[in-house]
């Protein structure tokens, strides 16, 4: 599926875990989501300052690791868009890298304000 057409949250992800909500503890669902938004300013911090150092292992490793956590919170425009990152970083290239974080930027603002909805009390 194109990156342009995922949707920006996928809201069967976060479904799939309401399996492991235990009676009487705190939402299982709300858990990931919270962790994730706590880590994933420093997230961005590390990709951004991997792209603006032109460090192409390290915008690898950075655009892997929030492609992987974007994506477990069903995050899937803004993990797209690292997989993009990723893939051109993993041709040694940092051509269009900037262009690539600012949308990733822009994903991850969609992406916040959407998983926000999901939480519960």
């Amino acid at each position: 599926m194109p990156v342009e057409s995922q949707p920006i949250v996928d809201e069967a992800i976060l479904d799939s875990y309401r399996p492991l909500q235990e009676e009487g503890q705190p939402d299982v669902v709300t858990e990931f989501i919270d962790l994730f938004l706590e880590d994933l300013p420093g997230r961005l911090s590390r990709l951004r300052a991997a792209v603006n150092g032109g460090d192409v292992k390290e915008i690898r490793s950075a655009a892997h690791a929030l492609k992987g956590s974007s994506g477990s919170v069903g995050a899937a425009a803004l993990s797209g868009h690292c997989a993009l990152l990723e893939a051109n970083a993993r041709t040694g290239s940092t051509e269009g890298s900037s262009d690539l974080l600012a949308r990733i930027e822009i994903e991850a603002s969609r992406a916040t304000a959407e998983l926000k909805r999901f939480r519960r009390p």
